[in-house]
Order: structure tokens, then C-alpha cells, then sequence
């Protein structure tokens, strides 16, 4: 029997199943950037065109400084460093912790930069201690994190590059209270501790919520709290390291025991994680730019999951001296900071990877 004109045929099943997978897929991936459209606009956005108000500079009041013989400020000369060429396969996100006072623009008790360089396939954090003495655009020389206070999170960013010729691509900052809540939103992190780490942070008010001072030795699940307390810790060693070195060496321990959380979580575990997250944050990162850069970190992690890290000033070229009452940190021979942090990020992308930054130099007594 032949058919009449103008009967539609029927779909097959399995076209039926392909069509039901699309436009599931569609709602899904519709209300997954619903959603994380809604809390990026929760997150506090900072413009690159505000203007930030200028906070009155002081200089820390440290103790302990042994037998360091203090220098005259006036006879230390910081010259700047040429800038890397800006590759857009390199993105390079600068992570701080802000110790708040009180109302006012505190310090940046944690300066990193976490860096995806998709040529390279690999990921990268610079911690850079947050007591090198550097040079800070429109204020005296000071310790890095002094940088922040002064002039808010562009004076850093200039700061940064200025010092050591790298460019950061945004921010994000965190405050104690943010960073707690985030190691709790993300179910915690293992550390391991020595038998003096445990002593200490059990006793002291590190661990700002006595009920939490149960650590033992060996690997802890710590808590928002406890971690914060492990990371400010600066007066025990770590792994031979010792005061700014071995906190600083603390704050990467801490980021890669929150890399390896996070990689071991599933895409809609971790979109389940948006609102408790981003509301946390400040940055001035635009919302296509929070999507590429979440892409491209994904791609990079599922080629080459390791992540690398590197801590400024690098082992061997720094002094430690006193100025203005303070200890502070050298990175000298500057030139080779420089060197070493550039091919450390910017990897094969760089146009003369062998060549020291001869414009970059630290003087002292001259």
C-alpha cells in the first residue's frame, strides 16, 4: 500500500534518546552558567579604574633581630626589572590573604601567583615572602606586603611587576574569616605535622577556637580554623626552614593540599561548591575572563595534573638585613630572581631564556 502524501514518519527510538540527551545537556550546561552567573555578581568586583584611597605607610616594629646590623634606606638602590613579553598562552593570577585590621586595609600575610602556562602544559605557584624588601610605586621602599596596605591590590600588582617583570592577568583576595570558610566549604585538607608544630599550634592562640587545638602528629584533617593557624605560623621550622621561609613554605603546603582536594572532586561536586565560594572573594577578573581561565586550568590539569612551585626570593640569592627597625628580606643578586622566577613561569615562551635582566639590581652601601 502506498503512502499517503503529507503522513510524517515516525522517529526512531534512538533519535528519540538523542534528542532527550541534547536538550538535557543544554539545561544543564543553561542553569550551570545561571548559577554561576548569579554568584559571580556576589563576589565583591573590584574595577581596574577605581580609584583605591591612599592608606598612611608605617613600617613593622620587629623584635628579635639578633645581631643584624641596620642599614641606612638611603643607601639601598632597587632598580627595576624589564617585564617579560605578555604571552597569552600564560595566565598569571595573583592569590592573597589579607590580614584585616580592624576596619581599615590591612597587609597581605600571603602572596602568590598561580600561573597556568598552557604551552608548557603545566601549573605553577610563586609564593613570594611577604617580607622582601622591595620598591613601591609612589611610597618608600618597604616589605612587600606593606604594598597592599598603601595603595590596595593595583600598588601591589604594579609592585610586582616593577620588582621582578611579571605580569599578573587579576587577582583574587581573601581575608582570614573567607579563607577559613573556603577550606570548610571544600571539606577540609590533610596536613602533615612534626611533633613541634603540634606543641606549638596546640598552645597558642594560632588556633583561634580553642576546642580545635587537637592535632597530633602525622597526617591531620584540618578545619577552616586550623588550617588558617598552620599557615600564620612563622616561629617553628619546616623541612630546615626557618621564619618568613618557613611560613611562606607553609602557605604553598596549603595551596597544594587544597589543589589535591579539589582534584579529587567531580565537575558537579565542585559546581555545587560555586555558592559557598564565590561570594567569598574579591577580584577584578571579568566573568568571560573567570570562564577562560577556569577552562584553560582544567585543560592544563588534564595533561600534566602536577603542581609546580617555586618560593621568592629562590634559594641562595637573598640576605637578610635590617632597616628602619625591621628584618627584612634582600633578593640579591636581584638579576637572578628575576631569572630564575621568569623561566619558572613563563617557561618556553620566553624569547631569551638564558639571559639574566641586567636592568634588575639591588645596591647596598654605595
Amino acid at each position: 500500500m502506498e503512502k499517503k502524501e503529507g503522513t510524517r514518519r515516525k522517529l526512531p527510538l534512538w533519535g528519540k534518546i538523542l534528542i532527550g540527551a541534547v536538550l538535557v545537556v543544554m539545561v544543564i550546561g543553561i542553569s550551570g552558567y545561571a548559577v554561576f552567573d548569579y554568584y559571580y555578581n556576589q563576589m565583591t568586583i573590584q574595577s581596574d579604574d577605581e580609584v583605591v584611597e591612599k592608606q598612611e605607610e608605617f613600617f613593622d616594629e620587629d623584635e628579635n633581630l639578633g645581631n643584624l646590623k641596620e642599614v641606612d634606606p638611603s643607601t639601598i638602590q632597587l632598580d627595576s626589572a624589564s617585564a617579560a613579553k605578555k604571552n597569552s598562552s600564560v595566565i598569571n593570577i595573583l592569590i592573597c590573604g589579607e590580614e584585616a585590621i580592624n576596619d581599615y586595609r590591612g597587609r597581605t600575610d600571603s602572596i602568590m601567583i598561580a600561573t597556568i602556562n598552557q604551552k608548557d602544559n603545566k601549573l605553577c605557584l610563586t609564593s613570594i615572602m611577604r617580607d622582601t624588601y622591595v620598591s613601591i610605586p609612589e611610597f618608600s621602599d618597604n616589605k612587600i606586603n606593606a604594598a597592599y596596605h598603601n595603595g590596595g591590590m593595583k600598588t601591589l600588582v604594579a609592585t610586582i611587576k616593577n620588582n621582578f617583570g611579571i605580569e599578573v592577568d587579576g587577582y583574587v583576595l581573601v581575608n582570614f574569616d573567607s579563607f577559613q570558610k573556603i577550606i570548610d566549604a571544600i571539606g577540609g585538607i590533610d596536613i602533615d605535622l612534626s611533633e613541634e608544630e603540634v606543641r606549638y599550634l596546640n598552645s597558642t592562640n594560632y588556633i583561634s577556637n580553642r576546642a580545635n587545638h587537637t592535632l597530633h602528629v602525622g597526617t591531620n584533617h584540618m578545619n577552616g580554623n586550623q588550617a588558617l593557624g598552620y599557615s600564620r605560623v612563622r616561629y617553628v621550622s619546616k623541612d630546615g626552614n626557618v621564619g618568613d621561609f618557613a611560613r611562606t613554605l607553609r602557605h604553598r603546603t596549603v595551596m597544594t593540599a587544597i589543589y589535591n582536594k579539589m582534584m579529587k572532586k567531580s565537575t558537579l561536586e565542585l559546581i555545587a561548591m560555586i555558592p559557598d565560594i564565590l561570594p567569598l572573594l574579591t577580584t577584578n577578573i571579568k566573568k568571560a575572563d573567570v570562564i577562560n581561565y577556569l577552562t584553560a586550568g582544567v585543560t592544563v590539569r588534564d595533561k600534566n595534573p602536577k603542581l609546580k612551585t617555586l618560593n621568592v626570593p629562590v634559594e641562595g640569592c637573598y640576605k637578610i638585613t635590617r632597616v628602619r627597625g625591621m628584618s627584612v628580606i634582600l633578593a640579591s643578586p636581584l638579576d637572578e630572581n628575576v631569572s630564575q622566577m621568569q623561566k619558572f613561569i613563563y617557561g618556553s615562551t620566553l624569547e631569551n631564556k638564558n639571559d639574566k635582566d641586567k636592568s634588575a639590581h639591588i645596591t647596598v652601601g654605595q
